[in-house]
């Protein structure tokens, strides 16, 4: 087949136009040379979409079908190239690379305007710091297909974010899921996963995506559709405001991690850019080791989380891979997801909610790991697997995740399976108080307790305590059945409690919030049960037929039942005056006393609302709820793990100026939290509507308002 050199008919040499003479020709080709010169020769080119023998379009092949007349001449028939389909991917690809040139043309620019500067003339800043922020987000993003960065479930399931100055005041916090731009999946739509392959090759990459690229649907045995992708609720950052001048000082001047990085964040050392080839891996890898890691604890150094969580996955032992690359990931997760709340507040350069999608791939990534890995005896009894529970319910709190209960289950799967906390502990001797252990011919002797199974196990417990509050459910961590929790105080009251250098409580604080949250639901439970029962004493006649006999026992029972809640509640409220008049002055930091007198006085107002059915308009409930700001507002530069406390006193507050305290405090908060401090915030504001609004108890409490809103999330 001869081959097609341009768009024009081919012509015949007994065609008239072909017979001229050589004059012509000389005359044709001078005219040719100099139209060449004043015009400029158009290329011949084909239609993407045209047909593969004419080369002509394919509307003009359809207008003399079956077969357009050059096709004829040739005796061919038309052929059509295949319509690829719409690739958003693609799409993006081609975009970075033209904002990649665009960069690259306003370097002369900048460097002009230099020169002129140089010269004495006034310099553009304001041009300068656009094409400056332009450019940097290009440089650290790179500009590579996107589809290799980001988790194609981020993207489908994140609404855009609205600007950050469209937010002028927290009077609408609420965000409805229903307004959401939610991708609906048809069950026999291709959907796409991450594969864990991908993981294998990012780190030989270097392309900036860690977690997915390669994509399958999976069907089970059922023969139902698999789109393995969670619905995601939009997060609440479309309350985050930008920090202003004075809030930004007021970060650089605090002596913390974080202060040092508003005052300039370190970079990468090598060693680390060795291990992470990926520049977005590096990048939050850094960030979450140097500064996020720093906001789990109260005391900084040493941090057992640099020192021995991290290590899991730094030096891998090889015997749990699939927990150690989750245990990475979540670590990954947790640096981009602080990333970007700080690009939110305005402290870093912005890259529009894409470290944010990054932080949601990572964790995304890291809970595929732990599903396949929890069915592997070796994984899931390893300490990478629980560690990796335990950083992403961390990851979950710090980005306000209302996704966090499989990551909830699967840490306590975990703990089960090794015999619980007693046994993780102590494997020695997990009950010294047990008969047969009474029996053994020789005590066995108390050995030091792993550094990092303490860390773990005591971050564990804080976390079940706010998954309690968020939810009011009981605590199943540490309850009233628990003993291993005492053990873990050193037995020399000099050293330092590891309870108090992370958290900035007193060891014995966590045993009375146990209690307090357990009561609490029990009594609800009561009051549920009890509902509709006569307050009165009803006389009792079992002559009656069998359902009318069960139902006085289980009157009986409850009666009994309330007995004894009533007696264990006054005696719980012995033990929080007795330890308000002996602890605090046994107790030497200052933050953990002010920690534990923070929580003290939160957790006295729950017993006195919750419990006793005290108004909020109480004297003792008000001087509990003026003491509590009042330490929040001196605590100092390290507010971790004030939020619980914080969050009970807000719904007790009725005066403004109470209120416009409780503000203050948050804005001081904000620097060292994330996005749960956010949505602390709105619950605040709706709280206070609600409670001047005239509602009931249940219907200010802080549980209800999270459900209202569509956003059950941890608050830690």
């Amino acid at each position: 087949m001869p081959a097609i050199r341009s768009n024009q008919p081919t012509q015949s040499p007994q065609s008239p136009s072909s017979s001229s003479t050589p004059k012509d020709t000389v005359n044709d080709a001078g005219k040719g040379a100099e139209r060449s010169k004043s015009e400029p020769k158009s290329k011949a080119t084909r239609s993407r979409n045209g047909c593969l023998v004419c080369r002509s379009r394919r509307l003009k092949c359809d207008l003399e079908k079956p077969e357009c007349k050059r096709c004829v001449n040739y005796g061919a028939e038309c052929v059509y190239p295949e319509k690829k389909a719409f690739d958003p991917n693609i799409v993006a690809e081609k975009l970075a690379k033209r904002h990649k040139r665009t960069s690259a043309q306003l370097k002369p620019q900048v460097a002009s305007q230099a020169h002129a500067h140089a010269q004495g003339e006034p310099l553009d800043l304001d041009s300068n710091l656009n094409n400056f922020k332009e450019e940097g987000q290009d440089n650290r993003f790179g500009n590579d297909n996107p589809s290799k960065r980001i988790d194609p479930m981020a993207q489908s399931y994140l609404a855009p974010q609205p600007a950050l100055t469209s937010i002028s005041t927290p009077s609408a916090p609420f965000f409805t899921p229903q307004s959401t731009n939610m991708n609906v999946v048809h069950p026999n739509t291709q959907t796409q996963q991450p594969q864990l392959s991908t993981l294998k090759t990012s780190s030989t990459s270097t392309t900036a995506s860690p977690v997915i690229s390669t994509i399958t649907t999976g069907v089970n045995n059922n023969g139902i559709t698999n789109t393995g992708q969670p619905a995601w609720l939009t997060h609440p950052t479309h309350t985050v405001q930008q920090m202003d001048a004075v809030e930004l000082l007021m970060a650089l001047c605090r002596d913390t991690r974080m202060g040092q990085f508003f005052g300039g964040p370190l970079d990468p050392p090598e060693f680390l850019k060795k291990m992470f080839p990926v520049e977005e891996d590096l990048r939050c890898f850094h960030h979450a080791l140097t500064y996020s890691l720093s906001i789990l604890v109260v005391e900084e150094e040493p941090n057992p989380w640099v020192e021995h969580v991290a290590r899991l996955f730094l030096v891998p032992t090889g015997e749990a891979p699939l927990s150690s690359e989750a245990l990475k990931q979540g670590m990954l997760a947790m640096g981009a997801i602080h990333l970007s709340v700080l690009e939110a507040r305005g402290s870093v350069s912005s890259s529009s909610g894409r470290t944010r999608e990054l932080g949601l791939a990572y964790r995304w990534e890291a809970v595929k790991l732990l599903r396949q890995a929890k069915d592997i005896h070796e994984e899931v009894i390893s300490d990478a697997f629980f560690a990796a529970t335990v950083i992403l319910n961390c990851d979950d709190v710090l980005g306000a995740n209302p996704h966090w209960r499989e990551v909830v289950r699967l840490g306590l799967f975990a703990v089960r399976k090794r015999g619980g906390c007693e046994q993780m502990l102590f494997p020695d001797n997990p009950y010294p108080d047990h008969l047969l252990s009474s029996m053994l011919p020789v005590p066995v002797p108390e050995k030091p307790v792993s550094p990092l199974l303490r860390c773990l196990i005591e971050t564990m417990v804080i976390s079940d305590v706010g998954r309690s509050l968020s939810t009011g459910d009981p605590t199943v961590v540490l309850t009233d059945s628990s003993t291993w929790w005492e053990r873990l105080a050193p037995t020399d009251p000099s050293e330092p409690d590891s309870c108090e250098s992370t958290w900035g409580m007193h060891r014995s604080i966590p045993r009375l919030m146990t209690r307090v949250i357990n009561l609490t639901w029990e009594s609800q439970d009561l009051e549920r049960q009890s509902f509709f029962d006569y307050e009165g004493d009803i006389p009792i006649s079992r002559s009656g037929s069998g359902a009318s006999n069960i139902a006085i026992t289980w009157f009986e029972e409850k009666k009994r039942w309330r007995e004894s809640l009533k007696f264990r509640i006054h005696e719980l409220r012995n033990d929080m005056a007795s330890w308000i008049i002996n602890v605090p002055q046994t107790i030497q930091r200052k933050r953990s006393k002010d920690g534990s007198l923070a929580t003290w006085h939160a957790f006295q107002i729950l017993i006195l609302r919750d419990l006793l059915k005290v108004p909020r308009t109480d004297e003792m409930i008000q001087k509990s709820a003026d003491t509590v700001l009042d330490i929040c507002s001196q605590v100092g530069d390290k507010v971790e793990w004030m939020n619980f406390s914080l969050l009970i006193t807000i719904t007790a507050l009725i005066s403004p100026h109470q209120r416009q305290r409780a503000r203050e405090v948050l804005r001081w908060f904000r620097v060292q939290c994330c996005y749960e401090i956010d949505v602390l915030e709105s619950v605040a504001e709706e709280c206070w509507k609600r409670i001047d609004d005239g509602l009931d108890d249940e219907a200010c409490s802080w549980r209800e308002i999270l459900l209202e809103m569509g956003c059950s999330v941890l608050l830690g």
